[in-house]
Protein backbone atom coordinates (compact mmCIF):
# COMPACT_ATOMS: atom_id res chain seq x y z
CA UNK A 1 0.00 0.00 0.00
CA UNK A 2 2.97 2.81 0.75
CA UNK A 3 4.46 2.11 -2.69
CA UNK A 4 0.84 3.02 -4.29
CA UNK A 5 0.54 6.05 -2.56
CA UNK A 6 4.13 7.17 -3.21
CA UNK A 7 3.79 6.37 -6.66
CA UNK A 8 0.04 7.63 -6.97
CA UNK A 9 -0.44 11.90 -7.57
CA UNK A 10 -1.58 13.46 -4.20
CA UNK A 11 -4.19 15.08 -5.81
CA UNK A 12 -6.10 12.03 -7.67
CA UNK A 13 -5.20 9.56 -3.92
CA UNK A 14 -7.23 12.22 -1.74
CA UNK A 15 -9.91 12.51 -5.01
CA UNK A 16 -10.39 8.90 -4.52
CA UNK A 17 -10.34 8.67 -0.97
CA UNK A 18 -12.88 10.53 -0.35
CA UNK A 19 -15.18 8.96 -2.96
CA UNK A 20 -14.28 5.54 -0.82
CA UNK A 21 -15.40 7.54 2.53
CA UNK A 22 -18.38 8.63 0.91
CA UNK A 23 -19.35 5.13 0.18
CA UNK A 24 -18.00 3.62 3.76
CA UNK A 25 -14.75 2.01 2.38
CA UNK A 26 -10.89 2.65 3.05
CA UNK A 27 -8.14 2.17 0.93
CA UNK A 28 -7.88 -1.46 1.48
CA UNK A 29 -11.59 -2.50 1.20
CA UNK A 30 -11.52 -0.48 -1.75
CA UNK A 31 -8.47 -2.18 -3.14
CA UNK A 32 -9.92 -5.81 -1.80
CA UNK A 33 -13.35 -5.05 -3.71
CA UNK A 34 -11.45 -3.85 -6.97
CA UNK A 35 -9.83 -7.55 -7.29
CA UNK A 36 -13.22 -9.50 -5.93
CA UNK A 37 -14.51 -7.84 -9.23
CA UNK A 38 -11.90 -8.97 -11.35
CA UNK A 39 -11.65 -12.48 -10.11
CA UNK A 40 -15.31 -12.44 -10.62
CA UNK A 41 -16.11 -10.59 -13.77
CA UNK A 42 -12.44 -11.64 -15.77
CA UNK A 43 -11.94 -7.95 -16.37
CA UNK A 44 -11.11 -4.24 -14.46
CA UNK A 45 -14.42 -2.66 -13.03
CA UNK A 46 -13.94 -0.08 -15.60
CA UNK A 47 -12.95 -1.35 -18.27
CA UNK A 48 -15.96 -0.26 -20.71
CA UNK A 49 -17.28 2.52 -18.11
CA UNK A 50 -13.72 4.58 -18.31
CA UNK A 51 -12.57 3.54 -21.46
CA UNK A 52 -10.78 6.97 -23.30
CA UNK A 53 -12.94 7.52 -26.23
CA UNK A 54 -12.01 9.54 -28.88
CA UNK A 55 -15.14 11.69 -30.85
CA UNK A 56 -14.32 9.80 -33.74
CA UNK A 57 -14.97 6.35 -31.93
CA UNK A 58 -17.80 7.42 -29.92
CA UNK A 59 -19.21 8.74 -33.09
CA UNK A 60 -18.94 5.19 -34.25
CA UNK A 61 -20.34 3.02 -31.22
CA UNK A 62 -23.66 5.39 -31.56
CA UNK A 63 -24.01 4.84 -35.00
CA UNK A 64 -24.14 1.01 -34.25
CA UNK A 65 -26.39 1.73 -31.02
CA UNK A 66 -28.68 3.59 -33.32
CA UNK A 67 -28.36 0.29 -35.90
CA UNK A 68 -29.87 -1.62 -32.72
CA UNK A 69 -32.32 0.13 -32.42
CA UNK A 70 -33.41 0.28 -35.74
CA UNK A 71 -33.54 -3.40 -35.14
CA UNK A 72 -35.64 -3.02 -32.14
CA UNK A 73 -38.39 -0.73 -34.02
CA UNK A 74 -38.75 -3.14 -37.04
CA UNK A 75 -39.56 -5.95 -34.43
CA UNK A 76 -41.81 -3.47 -33.03
CA UNK A 77 -43.33 -2.28 -36.51
CA UNK A 78 -44.40 -5.51 -36.64
CA UNK A 79 -45.46 -6.48 -33.61
CA UNK A 80 -48.01 -3.81 -34.11
CA UNK A 81 -49.15 -4.85 -37.04
CA UNK A 82 -49.50 -8.51 -35.72
CA UNK A 83 -53.03 -10.20 -35.26
CA UNK A 84 -51.59 -12.25 -32.57
CA UNK A 85 -49.00 -10.25 -31.04
CA UNK A 86 -50.65 -9.42 -27.46
CA UNK A 87 -49.77 -6.60 -24.71
CA UNK A 88 -46.74 -7.87 -22.97
CA UNK A 89 -45.25 -8.87 -25.64
CA UNK A 90 -45.17 -5.09 -27.08
CA UNK A 91 -44.52 -3.78 -23.96
CA UNK A 92 -41.62 -5.59 -23.27
CA UNK A 93 -40.39 -4.68 -26.79
CA UNK A 94 -41.01 -1.10 -25.64
CA UNK A 95 -38.95 -1.37 -22.46
CA UNK A 96 -35.97 -2.62 -24.64
CA UNK A 97 -36.64 0.08 -27.00
CA UNK A 98 -36.28 2.51 -24.27
CA UNK A 99 -32.81 0.81 -22.69
CA UNK A 100 -30.94 0.83 -25.96
CA UNK A 101 -32.06 4.67 -26.35
CA UNK A 102 -30.59 5.65 -22.51
CA UNK A 103 -27.46 3.48 -24.17
CA UNK A 104 -27.63 6.20 -27.06
CA UNK A 105 -28.22 8.97 -24.57
CA UNK A 106 -25.71 7.97 -22.38
CA UNK A 107 -22.70 8.36 -25.03
CA UNK A 108 -24.16 11.33 -26.31
CA UNK A 109 -23.51 13.11 -23.10
CA UNK A 110 -20.36 11.52 -23.37
CA UNK A 111 -19.71 12.94 -26.80
CA UNK A 112 -20.76 16.16 -25.79
CA UNK A 113 -18.04 16.84 -24.17
CA UNK A 114 -14.94 16.04 -26.51
CA UNK A 115 -13.95 18.17 -29.36
CA UNK A 116 -14.72 17.27 -32.94
CA UNK A 117 -11.26 15.51 -33.58
CA UNK A 118 -11.51 13.97 -36.98
CA UNK A 119 -12.61 15.33 -40.06
CA UNK A 120 -14.05 11.73 -41.45
CA UNK A 121 -16.48 11.47 -38.42
CA UNK A 122 -17.47 15.10 -37.90
CA UNK A 123 -20.04 15.56 -40.64
CA UNK A 124 -21.34 12.17 -39.41
CA UNK A 125 -21.10 13.32 -35.70
CA UNK A 126 -23.35 16.84 -36.63
CA UNK A 127 -26.13 14.21 -37.76
CA UNK A 128 -26.37 12.06 -34.30
CA UNK A 129 -28.80 14.87 -32.92
CA UNK A 130 -31.31 14.93 -35.60
CA UNK A 131 -31.26 11.09 -35.57
CA UNK A 132 -31.59 10.89 -32.24
CA UNK A 133 -34.59 13.13 -32.52
CA UNK A 134 -36.75 10.71 -34.93
CA UNK A 135 -35.88 7.91 -32.08
CA UNK A 136 -37.31 9.81 -29.53
CA UNK A 137 -39.99 10.24 -31.83
CA UNK A 138 -40.59 6.59 -32.46
CA UNK A 139 -40.56 6.36 -28.47
CA UNK A 140 -43.00 8.90 -28.08
CA UNK A 141 -45.54 7.29 -29.93
CA UNK A 142 -45.74 4.19 -27.92
CA UNK A 143 -46.51 6.02 -24.81
CA UNK A 144 -49.64 6.32 -26.33
CA UNK A 145 -50.50 2.49 -26.20
CA UNK A 146 -53.09 1.12 -24.31
CA UNK A 147 -52.99 -1.64 -22.16
CA UNK A 148 -55.84 -3.37 -24.01
CA UNK A 149 -56.07 -4.35 -28.25
CA UNK A 150 -55.76 -3.38 -30.74
CA UNK A 151 -53.30 -1.32 -30.93
CA UNK A 152 -55.41 2.17 -32.26
CA UNK A 153 -54.54 3.30 -35.87
CA UNK A 154 -53.36 6.80 -34.94
CA UNK A 155 -50.73 5.16 -32.71
CA UNK A 156 -49.80 2.90 -35.23
CA UNK A 157 -49.60 5.89 -37.83
CA UNK A 158 -47.56 8.28 -36.07
CA UNK A 159 -45.11 5.46 -35.00
CA UNK A 160 -44.38 4.76 -38.76
CA UNK A 161 -43.91 8.31 -39.49
CA UNK A 162 -41.09 8.78 -37.08
CA UNK A 163 -39.80 5.34 -38.04
CA UNK A 164 -39.76 6.31 -42.13
CA UNK A 165 -37.80 9.24 -41.39
CA UNK A 166 -35.83 7.68 -38.61
CA UNK A 167 -34.74 5.27 -41.03
CA UNK A 168 -33.95 7.99 -43.91
CA UNK A 169 -31.31 9.91 -41.57
CA UNK A 170 -29.60 6.46 -40.54
CA UNK A 171 -29.02 5.86 -44.22
CA UNK A 172 -27.00 8.46 -44.83
CA UNK A 173 -25.04 8.49 -41.77
CA UNK A 174 -24.45 4.88 -42.91
CA UNK A 175 -23.72 6.08 -46.44
CA UNK A 176 -21.04 8.63 -44.97
CA UNK A 177 -19.52 6.53 -42.48
CA UNK A 178 -19.56 3.83 -45.57
CA UNK A 179 -17.82 6.66 -48.03
CA UNK A 180 -15.23 8.06 -45.56
CA UNK A 181 -14.06 4.15 -45.26
CA UNK A 182 -14.50 4.34 -41.54
CA UNK A 183 -17.82 1.57 -41.52
CA UNK A 184 -16.96 -1.90 -43.95
CA UNK A 185 -19.33 -2.32 -46.63
CA UNK A 186 -20.60 -6.78 -46.40
CA UNK A 187 -18.61 -8.53 -48.35
CA UNK A 188 -20.85 -10.05 -51.51
CA UNK A 189 -20.86 -13.71 -51.95
CA UNK A 190 -22.06 -12.63 -55.83
CA UNK A 191 -22.29 -9.53 -57.37
CA UNK A 192 -23.26 -8.52 -61.41
CA UNK A 193 -22.49 -4.88 -61.86
CA UNK A 194 -24.15 -2.87 -65.19
CA UNK A 195 -23.21 0.48 -66.44
CA UNK A 196 -24.38 2.74 -69.12
CA UNK A 197 -24.18 6.62 -69.47
CA UNK A 198 -26.70 7.01 -66.67
CA UNK A 199 -26.35 5.11 -63.71
CA UNK A 200 -24.11 1.91 -62.22
CA UNK A 201 -25.98 -0.84 -61.30
CA UNK A 202 -24.73 -3.58 -58.95
CA UNK A 203 -27.09 -6.67 -58.41
CA UNK A 204 -25.77 -7.99 -54.78
CA UNK A 205 -26.09 -11.01 -52.80
CA UNK A 206 -24.27 -10.89 -49.72
CA UNK A 207 -23.45 -13.74 -47.93
CA UNK A 208 -26.25 -13.84 -44.92
CA UNK A 209 -28.62 -13.57 -47.36
CA UNK A 210 -30.54 -16.34 -48.03
CA UNK A 211 -30.61 -18.52 -51.75
CA UNK A 212 -32.34 -16.45 -54.16
CA UNK A 213 -32.40 -12.81 -52.05
CA UNK A 214 -30.63 -9.94 -53.32
CA UNK A 215 -29.78 -6.52 -52.65
CA UNK A 216 -29.79 -3.97 -55.69
CA UNK A 217 -27.88 -0.40 -55.75
CA UNK A 218 -28.25 1.85 -57.94
CA UNK A 219 -25.99 5.51 -58.41
CA UNK A 220 -26.27 8.05 -60.73
CA UNK A 221 -23.31 8.82 -63.06
CA UNK A 222 -22.79 12.38 -63.15
CA UNK A 223 -24.53 15.12 -60.90
CA UNK A 224 -26.86 16.39 -63.59
CA UNK A 225 -28.47 12.88 -63.44
CA UNK A 226 -28.63 13.19 -60.11
CA UNK A 227 -30.53 16.43 -60.03
CA UNK A 228 -33.05 15.01 -62.48
CA UNK A 229 -34.10 11.61 -60.69
CA UNK A 230 -33.62 13.34 -57.15
CA UNK A 231 -37.25 12.04 -55.54
CA UNK A 232 -38.67 11.23 -59.03
CA UNK A 233 -41.22 7.49 -58.60
CA UNK A 234 -40.08 5.04 -60.68
CA UNK A 235 -42.01 1.87 -61.70
CA UNK A 236 -40.19 -0.94 -61.81
CA UNK A 237 -39.97 -3.46 -64.71
CA UNK A 238 -42.67 -6.86 -64.60
CA UNK A 239 -39.39 -9.65 -65.02
CA UNK A 240 -40.52 -13.26 -64.87
CA UNK A 241 -39.50 -14.66 -61.66
CA UNK A 242 -38.58 -11.70 -60.07
CA UNK A 243 -40.45 -9.17 -57.28
CA UNK A 244 -39.29 -5.91 -56.07
CA UNK A 245 -39.13 -5.17 -52.48
CA UNK A 246 -38.25 -1.49 -51.60
CA UNK A 247 -37.66 0.05 -48.39
CA UNK A 248 -39.68 3.12 -46.46
CA UNK A 249 -36.18 5.24 -47.71
CA UNK A 250 -35.90 4.57 -51.45
CA UNK A 251 -39.66 2.99 -51.85
CA UNK A 252 -42.38 5.26 -53.55
CA UNK A 253 -46.18 5.02 -54.58
CA UNK A 254 -46.03 5.25 -58.59
CA UNK A 255 -48.75 5.92 -60.28
CA UNK A 256 -48.73 3.11 -63.12
CA UNK A 257 -50.28 4.86 -66.45
CA UNK A 258 -51.35 1.22 -67.39
CA UNK A 259 -53.16 0.53 -64.89
CA UNK A 260 -54.46 3.87 -63.68
CA UNK A 261 -53.61 2.33 -59.89
CA UNK A 262 -50.60 3.52 -57.78
CA UNK A 263 -48.03 0.30 -57.06
CA UNK A 264 -44.88 0.76 -55.13
CA UNK A 265 -41.97 1.57 -56.81
CA UNK A 266 -38.52 3.27 -56.48
CA UNK A 267 -36.61 6.56 -55.94
CA UNK A 268 -33.29 8.21 -56.16
CA UNK A 269 -31.97 10.02 -53.56
CA UNK A 270 -28.87 11.98 -53.59
CA UNK A 271 -28.17 10.29 -56.39
CA UNK A 272 -28.77 6.59 -54.72
CA UNK A 273 -31.41 4.32 -54.73
CA UNK A 274 -31.65 0.57 -52.98
CA UNK A 275 -34.24 -2.06 -52.43
CA UNK A 276 -34.33 -5.85 -52.52
CA UNK A 277 -35.16 -8.60 -55.17
CA UNK A 278 -36.03 -12.14 -54.87
CA UNK A 279 -36.51 -15.11 -57.19
CA UNK A 280 -40.19 -15.93 -57.33
CA UNK A 281 -41.95 -19.11 -58.88
CA UNK A 282 -38.93 -20.53 -59.29
CA UNK A 283 -35.48 -21.62 -57.62
CA UNK A 284 -32.48 -19.19 -58.44
CA UNK A 285 -30.65 -20.94 -60.75
CA UNK A 286 -33.17 -21.82 -63.08
CA UNK A 287 -34.39 -18.27 -62.30
CA UNK A 288 -35.40 -17.01 -66.71
CA UNK A 289 -34.46 -13.59 -65.24
CA UNK A 290 -30.82 -13.48 -64.34
CA UNK A 291 -29.16 -10.94 -62.33
CA UNK A 292 -27.71 -8.96 -65.47
CA UNK A 293 -30.58 -8.96 -66.98
CA UNK A 294 -32.24 -7.50 -63.66
CA UNK A 295 -29.52 -4.77 -64.15
CA UNK A 296 -30.16 -4.06 -67.74
CA UNK A 297 -33.82 -3.44 -67.69
CA UNK A 298 -33.85 -1.60 -64.68
CA UNK A 299 -31.52 0.37 -67.14
CA UNK A 300 -34.03 1.09 -69.59
CA UNK A 301 -36.32 2.62 -66.94
CA UNK A 302 -34.30 5.21 -65.91
CA UNK A 303 -32.81 5.95 -69.38
CA UNK A 304 -36.97 6.16 -70.31
CA UNK A 305 -37.50 8.07 -67.62
CA UNK A 306 -34.74 10.64 -68.36
CA UNK A 307 -35.81 10.77 -72.15
CA UNK A 308 -39.27 11.70 -71.29
CA UNK A 309 -38.21 14.21 -68.80
CA UNK A 310 -35.60 15.75 -71.31
CA UNK A 311 -38.88 15.81 -74.14
CA UNK A 312 -40.97 17.58 -71.70
CA UNK A 313 -38.53 19.85 -70.95
CA UNK A 314 -38.16 20.78 -74.78
CA UNK A 315 -41.34 20.79 -75.25
CA UNK A 316 -42.07 24.03 -72.79
CA UNK A 317 -39.79 26.27 -74.76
Amino acid sequence: MAAINIKMDIVLKNTGDEVLREHGLNTTQGITHFYEYMAQHGKPPFFTETRHFSAGDLTLVIATQFSDALNQLHKIRELLNSDDADFPQIAAAKLELSRLAAGILQNGWRLESLPEDNVLTDPARRMLPRINYHLTGCDFALSDLPAVLPVPVKVVNTFGISLAAYETELTLLQSILRDSGLLARPEPAREFVFRDENVVISVIQPDEYQHGAWIVRMQTKSLERENALEGAGLIFPELKGRVFLPGTVYGKAVLNPLTGKYEMGFQFLSGFSEFHMYSSGHEEEHNPTSPDKVAESLSLRVSVYLQELLNEMAGRH
